[in-house]
């Protein structure tokens, strides 16, 4: 089954997503959680992390929905959220809390480590794979 069927609406969904990513990165240093009331510390620190997390992955599963139109990636981009979310997230939480605390400022591996689960880094690979499986990994027709 094919999502998003005109052109309009994969145009509309990827220039929203697309909106939505660099909104985020410019805006990163954003604290949601004055949004609903006043967090100190490390709930602060989690909280406003993990509704950046959800952003950067709900903008880059609507990315991939206008890009390739196909339920299945979409399942799968799903999963690969759900996972980050569920054991990666949590993870790297107790990483940098028990390591440096709430800084921001992070040290070279956990710097790479935010990288890759707090900006949408693994989406972006998820991405390219399915950009190669596409255009590139085709069967031979028979």
């Amino acid at each position: 089954m094919y999502l998003l069927k005109t052109s309009f609406h994969r145009y509309f969904a990827g220039t929203v997503a697309l909106i939505t990513l660099a909104s985020t990165y410019l805006f990163q240093e954003f604290d949601y959680s004055s949004l609903v009331g006043q967090l100190e510390g490390f709930s602060k620190f989690i909280f406003n992390k993990s509704i950046r997390f959800i952003i950067n992955d709900v903008a880059c599963l609507l990315l991939i929905a206008a890009i390739f139109r196909k339920s299945s990636y979409l399942r799968l981009s799903a999963l690969v959220f759900v996972l980050e979310l569920v054991v990666l997230l949590p993870l790297y939480f107790v990483m940098k809390l028990s390591i440096e605390g709430d800084s921001e400022i992070s040290s070279p591996l956990l710097s790479q480590l935010h990288r890759m689960i707090i900006n949408p880094l693994l989406m972006i690979v998820l991405i390219l794979g399915f950009i190669y499986q596409d255009y590139y990994w085709k069967k031979p027709d028979l």
